[in-house]
C-alpha cells in the first residue's frame, strides 16, 4: 500500500515522492485522516497497514497543551473502532429521525443543490442520491443527513458518485472516541512541498474565499524560529498565507492544511483572472504599475458587463 495515494493534493505526493520523502507512523495515519477522496473503509485498510507496518510509539506532549500519547497503535485502534460505531449509527434505522439530500457540484466554481424530499430509511435515501448522481454528471459527490426529531442531533455522509461513504460527522451523539484517537487525527505534521511564494493555487472544495489563490508563504517557511510554537499546534496551525480575490478586489488571508494545495493550471475567467497577474507581480515578472492597470481594467470590463445586463433587462 502506497499511503501517498491518500494524499489530496498530486502535486504534492509527486513532489514527497520525487525527493524521497518518508512519512513516520504519525504523519501516514494523518495524511490518511484528511483524505477527502478516498472511502472510510481504504482509510481504514490504511490505519491497519500502518498499524502492521510501522512500530509502536509515544507522541510527546504539547500538542493542544495536553498529555502525551503512550501508544500510537492504540490510539489509531480507537479511531478505527469509533468510525465503525459512527457507520452503524447511520445506517441504523431509527424512529424519528429522517434523512435528507444534498447534490455538490464543483465546475469553475463550487455549488450545492439541498434537496427537500425526506426519506425514513438510509436505504431509500441512498438509492434516490445514486439516481440523481446518474442525471448530474457535474455532480462531484453527495451529502445523506439524519436528523432527529425535536431536537437538534444529527448525522451525515459525504459520499462518492459511486455511494460509497467518504467521510462521517455527527453532532456528539456517537460517544466512545478517546482523547487520543481525537488527537491523532489533530495533530500539526511537517510536510513538505513543492510550492514557492507567488505560485498560483487551488484546493480541491471552494470556501468563503474562492478555491483559487496566490501563495504568500506557508507556516514552513519559518519552522526554525517557530519549532517552539509547533510544539503547541495543532493540525489548524498548518496555514498557508494566500490571496485571494473577492468582488474584483484582492484580499489576503490564512487557509488550513496547506498540504492539500495544487498548483492551478486551468484558464482563469471574468474578475479571477486578476491573480494571474497578482502571481506574475509576486514572481517579479510584472511591475506594481502593470499589475494595476490590469486590475483598473478588468474591474472597468466588469461593471460594464453587468451596466449591459440591467440596460437588456429594462
Amino acid at each position: 500500500m502506497n499511503i501517498y495515494d491518500f494524499f489530496n493534493s498530486p502535486d504534492t505526493a509527486g513532489y514527497c515522492q520525487s525527493i524521497g520523502h518518508k512519512l513516520n507512523a504519525v504523519e501516514s495515519a494523518v495524511m490518511v485522516a484528511q483524505c477527502c477522496t478516498r472511502t472510510i473503509n481504504e482509510k481504514r485498510a490504511a490505519y491497519r497497514y500502518i498499524l502492521e507496518e510501522y512500530p509502536d510509539m509515544e507522541i510527546n506532549p504539547g500538542h493542544n497543551h495536553r498529555n502525551h500519547i503512550p501508544s500510537f497503535h492504540q490510539a489509531l485502534r480507537d479511531l478505527i473502532d469509533n468510525g465503525e460505531r459512527e457507520q452503524e449509527k447511520i445506517l441504523l434505522y431509527e424512529q424519528d429521525t429522517a434523512y435528507k439530500l444534498t447534490v455538490c457540484y464543483q465546475d469553475d466554481i463550487f455549488y450545492k443543490h439541498d434537496y427537500d424530499m425526506l426519506y425514513g430509511s438510509y436505504e431509500k435515501a441512498y438509492d434516490n442520491i445514486l439516481e440523481l448522481f446518474s442525471e448530474e454528471s457535474h455532480a462531484a459527490y453527495g451529502i445523506i443527513r439524519k436528523s432527529y426529531l425535536n431536537n437538534e442531533n444529527y448525522i451525515e455522509a459525504k459520499v462518492s458518485r459511486y455511494g460509497e461513504i467518504i467521510e462521517i460527522s455527527h453532532s456528539g451523539i456517537v460517544p466512545g472516541i478517546t482523547e487520543y484517537a481525537y488527537r491523532l487525527q489533530n495533530l500539526y505534521i511537517d510536510i513538505p512541498i513543492p510550492f514557492k511564494k507567488g505560485d498560483l493555487v487551488e484546493i480541491d472544495e471552494e470556501g468563503w474565499m474562492g478555491n483559487i489563490h496566490v501563495l504568500k508563504g506557508t507556516c514552513r517557511d519559518n519552522l526554525e524560529r517557530n519549532a517552539r510554537n509547533i510544539m503547541q499546534a495543532d493540525i489548524s496551525d498548518m496555514t498557508a498565507d494566500v490571496y485571494y480575490e473577492m468582488d474584483g478586489d484582492i484580499e489576503c488571508e490564512v487557509t488550513h492544511f496547506y498540504p492539500d494545495l495544487r498548483y492551478c493550471k486551468r484558464e482563469l475567467s471574468g474578475e479571477r483572472r486578476i491573480l494571474k497577474y497578482v502571481s506574475l507581480y509576486e514572481q517579479d515578472k510584472i511591475c506594481l504599475c502593470s499589475l494595476l492597470k490590469i486590475q483598473k481594467y478588468l474591474m472597468l470590463e466588469a461593471k460594464m458587463a453587468k451596466l449591459k445586463t440591467a440596460t437588456t433587462c429594462i
